[in-house]
């Protein structure tokens, strides 16, 4: 998490960053709060409430995924990880899908 937050300082570097995310256990850690304290005022972190997947873009990828894979079989889990990462790719791709996810109601509220 945090070479993903660096990268976003690099990317951005002349923003302020606001990242939106849950409550999982890696974003409470200790690397999280040391580069948090190295990086003061520069990056602000937004916890989603608890339990909260309506409010959460990435829930509705995950949806989207299990809709297209149900009812699926795979014989082992590299052929799973292969099958989703060419699912994401394909998500990926489609702009008009991934804008969607950011403009259900709920979630327009924080990104709108």
């Amino acid at each position: 998490m945090v070479d993903f937050l660096e990268y976003l300082c690099r990317r951005y570097r002349s923003k302020d960053l606001i990242v939106i995310w849950d409550g999982a256990t890696i974003h409470r850690s200790q690397a999280i709060k040391d580069f948090l304290a190295r990086k003061k005022g520069r990056v602000h972190l937004v916890a989603l409430p608890g339990y909260s997947p309506e409010l959460n873009p990435v829930e509705l990828l995950w949806s989207q995924l299990k809709r297209e894979l149900k009812n699926r079989v795979f014989l082992d889990l590299t052929d799973l990880a292969e099958v989703l990462k060419e699912k994401i790719e394909e998500v990926r791709k489609d702009t008009e899908l991934l804008v969607s996810f950011f403009k259900k109601k709920e979630v327009a509220f924080f990104t709108g």
